[in-house]
């Protein structure tokens, strides 16, 4: 197993540009790839990829807030009040993340996305007419 892990990194800083870490290398490919995802989500969802990804964070930040409430509840059953107060507190920054996305994505969709609006997705606009 150590063996395979070497080789990974072999070939990771193998690919990597000269004057370049593996982590470099690998973090441009993963920025490369979310930027795949907001194209192949604005495509589908025709939202903005901004609002997209806000509405992900609101998503994820209340579900993840939830969730924490549900393990600080089972840490408390367990006796476990550290762990439980820690589990509280995660839950509050998770939702606190989620009111933020919220704010953020009012603020722009009462706006009508304005806030984020540039001129080349005016051209866009035209192509919403024949959209059913």
């Amino acid at each position: 197993m150590a063996n395979a892990a070497t080789n990974k990194q072999g070939s990771s800083a193998a690919k990597a540009p000269k004057g370049a870490s593996a982590s470099t290398s690998t973090g441009a490919r993963s920025r490369e790839r979310a930027r795949e995802r907001d194209s192949d989500a604005r495509e589908l969802t025709g939202e903005r990829d901004e609002n997209y990804n806000l509405i992900a964070v609101l998503y994820h930040g209340l579900q993840g807030a939830d969730q924490c409430a549900m393990y600080a509840d089972d840490a408390e059953e367990a006796g476990d009040d550290e762990v439980a107060e820690f589990l509280r507190a995660s839950g509050r920054a998770q939702a606190d993340l989620a009111r933020r996305a919220k704010a953020l994505l009012i603020a722009r969709l009462s706006n009508g996305g304005a806030a984020s609006r540039s001129e080349d997705d005016d051209d866009d606009d035209e192509d919403d007419d024949d959209e059913v």
